[in-house]
């Protein structure tokens, strides 16, 4: 609880106080450190578990390579996946390589991972596929976006962002010829774009919000007080 809400100190002072410290105990904490960022202290309580003697399971790798991905710790990621196998004879699974292809991806090294993606020993799930298809987003890979997408829309043929992020990729490349050709993919399907939209939660009322929205009661005020906003920003500071 401590650790899903953020409370790493707390979390850490409840597991200070157990005598018998099991698998699950350090993966909770472990899963803690890696959510908030703290990804090189999550790998020294990786570390340290193993040196009292705690075998590690599925969940702990899981949560450490979940804090690898999130930290840009990719060296570190690389070794801790490949371990899994060769040091505790436990078998990647489909997250296990999702969280693998991620650090990858947020580090740029697209190519090995799709190279991974390819080379799994299981099918690849549209989890994988999209993650890979947003990195290219990124850093505008129209080669390894067109073969990402080919797998999505058989997996995912109805997925508006996918369809939204691969006319982005070929914009940005000014490819306006293949632009066009997945608006009308889109059309003839009759995949519809899912407008964008917003939560916040103001005295216990969720009030929702999408893009353009005139619904709200209080519309005519936000919207007031946006461009009050907006004309305080663009003010020059002297």
């Amino acid at each position: 609880m401590y650790g899903k809400c953020g409370h790493i100190d707390k979390a850490y002072r409840v597991f200070k106080t157990l005598p018998c410290k099991g698998v699950y105990v350090w993966n909770a904490l472990i899963g803690g450190l890696a959510m908030h960022g703290y990804g090189i202290e999550a790998i020294k309580r990786f570390r340290e578990m193993q040196g009292n003697g705690i075998k590690p399971d599925r969940i702990t790798f899981i949560a450490v390579l979940s804090a690898c991905s999130h930290s840009g710790l990719v060296e570190n990621g690389k070794e801790i996946f490949h371990s899994m196998r060769k040091d505790f004879g436990i078998e990647p699974g489909i997250k296990h390589y999702g969280c693998f292809v991620d650090i990858l991806c947020r580090a740029g090294l697209l190519n090995e991972a799709y190279e991974v993606i390819m080379n799994m020993p299981m099918e690849p799930n549209a989890v994988l596929w999209g993650t890979l298809l947003n990195a290219c987003a990124a850093a505008a890979n129209v080669e390894l976006a067109e073969a990402a997408m080919e797998r999505l829309m058989v997996l995912e043929p109805c997925n508006d962002g996918n369809y939204v992020l691969m006319s982005n990729i070929y914009a940005v490349k000014k490819r306006w010829n293949d632009v066009a050709r997945i608006r009308k993919i889109m059309k003839d399907e009759q995949i519809l774009r899912n407008p964008g939209h917003s939560l916040i939660e103001v005295d216990n009322v969720v009030h929702e919000f999408r893009v353009g929205d005139g619904r709200h009661p209080c519309s005519e005020q936000i919207y007031d007080m946006l461009e009050k906003v907006v004309i305080t920003i663009k003010e020059p500071y002297f």
